[in-house]
């Protein structure tokens, strides 16, 4: 996972962070077609919707700090 995970480029996590956000489960956005449209009202962050997206917060910022270390190496290396 390491190596998939520090592989990618800054577009590549943009790209997977809005993958993310359109997902059902987040209640960020309401599929219609393709279109991703803002819900009615505001997301209601509840028992339910914490319980529902912690294992994903929990991956991203996993992903996130081994990303960043990478970059540090890139730019440090010298």
């Amino acid at each position: 996972m390491k190596t998939k995970w520090s592989s990618s480029d800054p577009r590549d996590w943009a790209n997977e962070s809005f993958a993310i956000s359109e997902s059902v489960k987040t209640g960020y956005c309401v599929m219609h077609g393709s279109s991703c449209d803002l819900p009615e009202g505001s997301v209601t962050v509840n028992a339910d919707y914490l319980a529902a997206n912690k294992p994903i917060v929990k991956e991203q910022l996993q992903k996130a700090g081994l990303r960043l270390a990478r970059l540090l190496d890139d730019i440090f290396a010298d």
